[in-house]
């Protein structure tokens, strides 16, 4: 039964799957190829219409997350036109004991990979620019910018050896005092991506980037990514002229949207070679069941998080609050359609207009096209599958979600060539902090 919406009490029906988000696109952006995803207000965690819903709201059961849809789609190697059968797909299960075991090895693994990298200049630094202010770099896959826990050298250690100073002075000119080593780090890339990373070197610098990227004014950032499967944007355009229940959504696009200025990041019709994009609004929560990662937020988790943190405080966690879900935006844009190693993957341009930890990753996982290589939110992986919808409801929700063997097959093929998660920072746009 699909999600309607009464006009009467303007409550929406679920059926007993949960929550799940709509796909959306005005005929203008249609023509563009341009999608949106996103919840209606009635379901979304931070719409202030939502606030009296959350009293309400009842925990659903936690999801079943050994068992994967597996759509009957076979891609053969000469088929570029990666139309996913209509034909209903089946489950199969795997053990929570497997998975288990999985994240658990996968936690193993990268913490042995972390400690056994001869982290040094030579291989790992690359400097892309640098002045007396600030220092860029490309970094590599398989590193972490800083040390951490476990204090293994990382970025951080080869920037500060080259361009830091031990002679940092706190009363000399913001201008050109010198920073200590950890006070140069203003942003950071998760250990698998890799990318530009800019680092601060005078006090000025600092202060004047971590305002930048906290206020977000004149900073973009563009990471390109291979997304495990095709996705295909036609087949997201057809599910909303073939939902008939999707009016409404409709309706809530065009109050908020200037159809007559599409957004920067539209890709002109004029494109005859355009594959289309889109933009993903999912509002993104720390998972409780996964900690440290991150899902999206829906009514039902949100109040399941709320009833984790009662129980927590009242066995002797008395500070631990439930921290509140927040609007996470990211615009995509597809470049092509692959084959890495025999499987199909889609290259894809990402920009974060929110910068959310691990917003790339949760909301391609949420499409239901995890990062190849994502040991976190992809196969086997630590955080909740498809960014947090069950696998049921991810069948409904995407038409082109990856197949669960397809999913299986290239964790095996990236594990066997030891490759890393496929997400790169490809472009940093910035003020720069002294000169402007």
């Amino acid at each position: 039964m699909a999600d309607t919406i009464s006009e009467n009490n303007n409550v929406r029906e679920h059926d007993n799957m949960g929550t799940r988000y709509q796909i959306s696109s005005t005929m203008m952006e249609q023509k563009n190829k341009w999608v949106r995803i996103s919840f209606g207000a009635l379901d979304d965690t931070t719409s202030p219409q939502n606030s009296q819903k959350k009293q309400k709201a009842v925990p659903q059961p936690p999801p079943n997350s050994h068992e994967k849809v597996l759509p009957d789609q076979k891609l053969k190697s000469d088929d570029s036109s990666c139309k996913t059968s209509l034909q209903e797909p089946t489950l199969q299960s795997i053990p929570e004991s497997v998975l288990q075991y999985q994240r658990q090895l996968r936690k193993i693994r990268a913490a042995d990979r972390a400690s056994k990298t001869n982290v040094n200049i030579q291989d790992h630094l690359h400097t892309v620019y640098f002045d007396d202010h600030i220092a860029v770099t490309d970094k590599p896959s398989g590193i972490l910018c800083v040390p951490g826990v476990n204090k293994h050298k990382s970025l951080l250690n080869l920037v500060f050896e080259v361009y830091g100073s031990e002679n940092a002075n706190d009363e000399e000119s913001p201008s050109t005092a010198a920073l200590p080593r950890d006070s140069m780090i203003v942003h950071r890339l998760d250990m698998d991506t890799s990318g530009i990373v800019i680092f601060a070197r005078t006090r000025l610098a600092m202060s004047e980037l971590h305002k930048s990227f906290r206020e977000r004014t004149g900073t973009k950032k563009v990471y390109e990514a291979l997304l495990v499967g095709w996705l295909d944007i036609d087949q997201w355009i057809e599910s909303v002229d073939e939902s008939g229940g999707r009016e409404g959504d409709m309706e809530e696009v065009e109050e908020t949207v200037d159809k007559s200025k599409p957004s920067e990041d539209v890709v002109s019709s004029d494109d005859t070679e355009s594959l289309g994009g889109g933009e993903i609004n999912l509002p993104l929560q720390r998972d409780h069941r996964h900690p440290p990662f991150m899902r999206v937020s829906t009514p039902e988790s949100e109040a399941e998080a709320r009833l984790a943190v009662k129980d927590l405080n009242h066995n002797g966690y008395k500070k631990l609050i439930a921290k509140k879900p927040k609007p996470s935006t990211t615009k995509f844009r597809i470049l092509s359609h692959e084959k890495w190693m025999g499987h199909p993957v889609t290259r894809m341009e990402l920009i974060p207009i929110t910068g959310r930890t691990h917003q790339l990753r949760a909301h391609c996982a949420a499409m239901g096209h995890p990062i190849l290589g994502d040991l976190a939110y992809g196969f086997f992986g630590e955080a909740h599958p498809n960014g947090g919808f069950s696998d049921e409801v991810m069948s409904k929700m995407s038409p082109t979600s990856a197949a669960f063997e397809l999913r299986r097959d290239a964790e095996d093929t990236v594990r066997e060539n030891g490759r890393t998660m496929c997400l790169h920072a490809r472009q940093l746009t910035i003020k720069h902090p002294v000169t402007g």
